[in-house]
């Protein structure tokens, strides 16, 4: 077997923390990353819920259009059925 010195055995130390701070530094970049990324999810699932509210809001409106159309012909009928009582 071959003898290991203390010098290779330094510089591979070195060369092991190095890699280390390197992993580290990747890692944090991911996190760093992540955080962003769940933000904008965070802000796209927002504005998604407002889209569906509004959505929701103009689906309703054709129904209550028709609903105010068919009060106002029921109106009308009795107004007019009560003109002609009144009128004879």
């Amino acid at each position: 077997m071959s003898e290991v010195t203390i010098a290779e055995i330094e510089r591979r130390l070195v060369a092991c923390e190095n890699n280390v701070k390197e992993l580290f530094g990747k890692t944090n970049k991911t996190d760093h990353n992540l955080v962003a990324v769940t933000t904008t999810m965070n802000s796209v699932m927002e504005s998604l819920g407002e889209l569906k509210a509004a959505v929701e809001s103009l689906k309703s409106r054709p129904a209550t259009w028709w609903d105010k159309l068919i009060s106002a012909l029921i109106g009308a009928a009795v107004a007019g059925f009560a003109a002609y009582l009144v009128g004879r």
